[in-house]
């Protein structure tokens, strides 16, 4: 069955507007540019940008006239309401009325455009049975888009930020108390649903002593002392967009060995943050952070990228390390993480979530570096 569209939804709370039409208008624009005459997704990341609905079965078709997203009962409410304000069709059906309704759809198509990245192999192969269009790849088309984040998910993004920072400043005494890695792990995650986020970016890292060493250490039982350096990653979801943060702490007085350590990572994370802006290639934001360290006397043990995009998923595009070929461009939304890890002895990482404006950056994570708890 076929069901219309109706109002658009209020904001969530004091949060402005996604404008779906405007999204749909512009991918629109990159299909007919890329001559491209019929594109499926059915990648809930790449649907929930275009539409608005977050469930978890469905497939989004647009040609150059119509956009339909494909559901079944489960869903047919929360479709209907998230797809509010939008031309958006909503077909609803179980398995066999979905593949009659898309073969239907697809019978004047001579190409069907695919996400090749978001789709499994099987999934293809099935849809070649459902039509007889040409089946071909488009690496970046919604990908692309989302490279630039709007007012909207820039607002998202920066509450999920405030949340973190809120969070740590809350709960960072307890490092001092002898938790174990684990205890305090799920201390910052309550006081980050207990400040509004709907879920965590990730499995918070928190890493004391030799398990730093590692750079994505998962929380273990080991009890956090004094003398400990400890780096926490984090990050909170508002809205299903992201924030990304990392903070190393030294757990007792001044004088502790990592010290030196720490203030050479943030000095380069701030020299690789001076850096970001429009027209910069994502490699020089990386080589900025690199050959600081590496003139430290640190470089080999900088083991990964500086950075990657933040938004609907926690990593995704631009890339930053030394072999992007990427173009910072204005309204992306980056991290800038160096780290050092020296195996047996302990890690440190500063990362902040960033945004990129017209003429450099601003910090959307503010949490204070100050290393000593």
């Amino acid at each position: 069955m076929t069901l219309p569209s109706m109002l658009a939804a209020p904001p969530m709370d004091n949060l402005p507007n996604i404008n779906h039409g405007s999204r749909l208008v512009e991918l629109r624009r990159v299909m007919a540019e890329q001559s491209i005459d019929t594109f499926l997704t059915i990648d809930g990341v790449s649907i929930r940008w275009a539409s608005g609905f977050t469930g978890s079965a469905g497939k989004l078709l647009l040609d150059r006239s119509s956009v339909c997203l494909i559901t079944d009962a489960r869903y047919a409410d929360q479709a209907a309401r998230e797809i509010r304000g939008t031309d958006i069709e909503l077909f609803v059906g179980d398995g066999v009325e979905q593949k009659q309704f898309l073969s239907s759809r697809l019978m004047s198509s001579k190409t069907l455009t695919l996400e090749p990245d978001r789709i499994t192999w099987g999934a293809v192969e099935a849809l070649k049975e459902e039509t007889d269009a040409e089946v071909v790849p488009s690496y970046d088309l919604i990908a692309g888009l989302r490279r630039e984040k709007d007012p909207a998910e820039v607002a998202r993004i920066e509450k999920a930020a405030v949340v973190a920072d809120e969070a740590i400043a809350q709960v960072l005494h307890e490092l001092a108390e002898e938790p174990t890695e684990i205890e305090f792990a799920r201390s910052l995650d309550s006081a980050m649903f207990d400040r509004g986020a709907e879920a965590l970016s990730f499995e918070t890292i928190c890493a004391s002593g030799p398990n730093a060493a590692s750079p994505h250490a998962r929380p273990s039982n080991r009890i956090i002392g004094s003398g400990d350096s400890v780096v926490l990653d984090f990050g909170a979801v508002i809205d299903g967009y992201h924030s990304d943060m990392t903070r190393t702490y030294i757990v007792g007085g001044a004088g502790h060995s990592f010290e030196d350590v720490v203030r050479t990572v943030t000095e380069a994370q701030q020299r690789g943050c001076e850096v970001v802006r429009p027209g910069v290639k994502a490699s020089e934001v990386d080589e900025a952070c690199r050959s600081y360290l590496a003139d430290k006397g640190l470089g080999d043990y900088f083991v990964h990228g500086t950075g990657h995009g933040v938004g609907l998923e926690i990593h995704e595009a631009p890339w930053i390390n030394s072999k992007s070929s990427e173009i910072l461009k204005e309204a992306q939304v980056v991290t800038v993480e160096p780290g050092v890890y020296l195996p047996g002895v302990g890690g440190v990482r500063v990362e902040d979530t960033v945004l990129i404006t017209s003429s450099g950056f601003r910090r959307l994570t503010s949490a204070p570096k100050d290393s000593i708890v």
